[in-house]
């Protein structure tokens, strides 16, 4: 099958982009803007990269006339409430209109499967924060972020119920892993702990109240690729991570074994961590493992150490 990943240079995309082609699957990698040619390259060079303004319907339909696309993942968005708050406009633009564009294409021609990248963010107004949040649970959204994910859902639903395209969702919550180098708070307290503790700096701040379904970006690739592949979907929702809540403790433990000698006193409270979003119950369900088979692989100590590895491979760019 041909795969079109859209948002194939953010880091959720480019890691399907990634996986897909090492599995020999023909891959058309969309992107809008930011285009870096050393990682189109290592990505494979059966890959097929191709630029494409997804709000420009005309275009979006151009490009599905041109490509014999068989299965679409559309993990292209305005990826955070830091980005989309500033500008609704455009979130709305880039998170309900393009995805309205993507599926029309998938309904006329006829595309074997669509699958929507969502988020945990559609739960933030929930009030239990402790127990677990199951596929079939009402969204409760908040901000502009959250509330334009909704409304793409609920499109891709539509799609599916009204003409029988083979449409779903599937939510992930607080991706972290490679190539992300970040301390800023959107990306989560992993990329952060690590940066620092393997840059010798001591971690002394708030943030202990703090704790998240954390997923390592290599699973969430391969959920969807499952997802993308599997004979058939019965639900139009799914969700894709350990279904468990980790505290900021045991993600502290981990970062300590990952570089031993790791300093951190962390202080109650949870921001910064909640500065764009508030806290929630783990995305749980067994509909993806019953649908798919798969279910992540990787424990939350394993990645953050695989992660590592990665950053100490990679410290020219950040150790200066």
């Amino acid at each position: 099958m041909t795969l079109l990943v859209t948002g194939a240079m953010g880091h959720v995309g480019y890691e399907v982009v990634r996986q897909g082609a090492q599995r020999g699957m023909p891959v058309l990698a969309l992107y809008r803007g930011t285009f870096d040619e050393a990682r189109a390259r290592a990505a494979g060079a059966d890959v097929q990269w191709v630029q494409c303004d997804l709000t420009d319907a005309a275009a979006v339909s151009a490009l599905a006339d041109a490509h014999r696309i068989d299965a679409c993942i559309h993990s292209a968005a305005i990826s955070n409430e830091a980005y989309a708050r500033p500008a609704p406009l455009l979130a709305v633009a880039g998170n309900v209109a393009a995805t309205a564009n993507i599926l029309e294409c998938a309904r006329t021609k006829s595309w074997r499967r669509f699958l929507l990248v969502s988020t945990g963010s559609v739960f933030q107004m929930r009030a239990d924060t402790k127990s677990p949040i199951l596929e079939d649970e009402t969204t409760a959204p908040a901000n502009v972020y959250s509330t334009t994910k909704v409304c793409a859902e609920q499109l891709t639903r539509m799609y599916r119920t009204q003409y029988g395209l083979a449409a779903s969702t599937v939510r992930i919550s607080w991706v972290y892993g490679p190539p992300v180098i970040s301390e800023q708070p959107t990306r989560g307290p992993i990329p952060s702990y690590l940066l620092r503790a393997l840059r010798g700096q001591a971690i002394r701040e708030g943030g202990a109240d703090f704790a998240a379904s954390f997923t390592f970006v290599s699973d969430v690739a391969e959920g969807l690729l499952a997802a993308a592949s599997a004979p058939g979907l019965r639900s139009a929702t799914y969700h894709l991570g350990p279904g468990v809540n980790f505290t900021l403790g045991q993600v502290a433990a981990a970062v300590q074994k990952a570089v031993p000698g790791a300093i951190f006193e962390l202080g109650r409270g949870t921001e910064p961590w909640t500065r764009y979003t508030s806290m929630r119950g783990a995305l749980a369900g067994d509909k993806l493992l019953s649908d798919t088979g798969y279910a992540p692989t990787h424990s939350l100590e394993a990645a953050i150490g695989a992660y590592a590895d990665w950053m100490r491979a990679n410290a020219g760019a950040w150790d200066g």
